[in-house]
């Protein structure tokens, strides 16, 4: 793949990421109620994919398969969903792609956690306490990008812990999908997301709801990002180099931002600036670093 062709791709993605926020932000304000949409949403990718891989799942799924691809279904699918979810009752879409830029700044740290070999150096170290100096300053500025409404502590705690897992369900994508076959890991981790999400649903004694035609087309929307973003990002970092496919968290927030100001009159304040720029360098010291290590 050539680096115009991975760099439009990571484009794509990022665009993508950008705008599931703003969607699911914006069938909230239409109020779909959030039990039902992360767990309609969730289900709707599962039963898709079951049409495409369900052969392969069947023939090579074993319980070693399932184990691994269920705890990054937890990590990936299962915990972002239901904390962006509520992050985006308390905080705007555009804030929320701020804090989903973090998760190389959190890969990082928990890299250090799981791989005690691996070496972290003072530029890493340098990259990360910037990210975290950003998020503090987000954090006291109490700026929730909701025009007179919202609590950015509750909501950037809950966008906080979707992006764990994500960071986290980094590594075991980078770990497991080595060996394990791609159709059968990635529909275990759907499945085990969904039934987890179902039974949350019925303890929460959550309600079917019967959609208006915007809302079902939206909902269908979020869908066709799911899918698309994930198999395209798969695609891509299998023909480009990791530091390469790192520029999505450059795009995000700009999407985010700029789509949540001109879609849904979301509020935008100086200190999103502030905050992006110093993980946009904590980022780039990241990818300087790694790429100084490869050489």
């Amino acid at each position: 793949m050539s680096a115009y062709a991975g760099l439009r791709n990571i484009i794509i993605i990022g665009f993508l990421y950008g705008f599931h926020g703003l969607i699911n932000r914006s069938l909230l304000i239409d109020g779909v109620n959030e039990i039902f949409l992360v767990t309609a949403r969730i289900t709707l990718v599962s039963i898709l994919l079951c049409l495409y891989c369900m052969k392969d799942f069947i023939k090579e799924i074993n319980i070693n398969y399932f184990l691994k691809g269920g705890l990054t279904g937890v990590l990936a699918i299962f915990t972002p969903g239901w904390a962006f979810i509520y992050a985006l009752k308390n905080i705007s879409s555009g804030l929320t792609s701020i804090f989903i830029s973090t998760i190389p700044l959190f890969t990082v740290i928990w890299v250090y956690f799981f791989y005690k070999d691996e070496k972290i150096t003072k530029l890493k170290i340098l990259s990360v306490l910037i990210g975290f100096i950003g998020l503090v300053i987000l954090f006291l500025s109490g700026v929730t990008g909701i025009s007179g409404d919202g609590d950015l502590l509750t909501g950037g705690i809950l966008a906080l812990i979707g992006v764990q897992g994500l960071a986290l369900s980094n590594i075991t994508n980078r770990k497991h999908s080595q060996y394990i076959p791609a159709k059968v890991y990635l529909l275990t981790q759907w499945i085990v997301g969904t039934i987890i999400s179902i039974v949350l649903f019925l303890i929460l004694d959550g309600n079917i709801e019967m959609l208006s035609y915007s809302a079902s087309i939206k909902l269908l929307g979020l869908v066709f990002i799911d899918i698309a973003s994930y198999s395209l990002f798969f695609y891509t970092i299998k023909r480009v180099s990791a530091s390469f496919t790192t520029l999505v968290d450059y795009v995000v927030p700009i999407v985010g931002i700029s789509a949540g100001y001109l879609l849904l009159d979301e509020v935008i304040s100086n200190i999103f600036f502030f905050t992006v720029f110093l993980i946009f360098i904590s980022l780039y010291l990241a990818v300087k670093d790694e790429s100084e290590n490869l050489n």
